[in-house]
């Protein structure tokens, strides 16, 4: 499916890709689950979505094997490329800014450090290696900073996505995800920087 096979109407003042994508993008950002979406759980969340942005204008049925649900799965992985991506660029140049890591052998002991505990997600570590403010690192603030940009323009679904934008646990689950494969990676090969 193309853009020419979503509903008539619904592309008028960009809603599609202005409201309609970001809204969907944060429903399912918030899910506990982004990689798999089975339609029978994408569809309800497409259809309020759908609902919520085109109101009565433009009624519509979310299908399985409509172009809304296609087009809407192309953007939903163009959304989790982005996350990734932008998580290594930000990972990288982290890797890169510690002055004392100057051996392969530095920088896979320092990830291995950074997983053992996986303290990259903490906020704050104390010199007792005391850790807290979970999922609030810089590291992965700045990750989702890209997430706070796809979903920039959503619309709020009454009990669907009332968490704060930018801060959905399926969201922090990708991001979380790419940090520890990253860091994997380089636990375990030669990495150049």
């Amino acid at each position: 499916f193309r853009k020419k096979h979503l509903p008539k109407g619904c592309q008028m003042a960009n809603k599609w890709a202005r409201e309609f994508i970001p809204t969907a993008i944060r429903c399912v950002g918030d899910l506990s689950e982004v990689w798999t979406l089975s339609d029978d759980i994408l569809c309800p969340i497409l259809q309020s979505a759908w609902d919520a942005v085109y109101k009565d204008k433009i009624p519509h049925t979310v299908t399985a094997d409509g172009p809304v649900i296609a087009l809407t799965l192309q953007r939903l992985s163009e959304w989790r490329n982005s996350i990734s991506n932008v998580a290594l660029v930000v990972l990288a140049n982290f890797m890169i800014s510690q002055e004392d890591l100057n051996t392969d052998q530095d920088r896979q002991d320092f990830a291995s450090g950074l997983l053992e505990r996986l303290c990259f997600l903490f906020g704050d570590i104390s010199e007792d290696g005391e850790m807290s403010r979970p999922f609030q690192s810089d590291l992965l603030v700045q990750v989702l900073v890209q997430h706070k940009c796809a979903t920039s323009g959503a619309v709020n679904i009454p009990g669907t996505n009332n968490t704060l934008p930018g801060h959905s646990k399926g969201a922090l689950a990708l991001v979380t995800a790419a940090a520890c494969i990253f860091f994997l990676l380089i636990q375990l090969t030669h990495p150049v920087f």
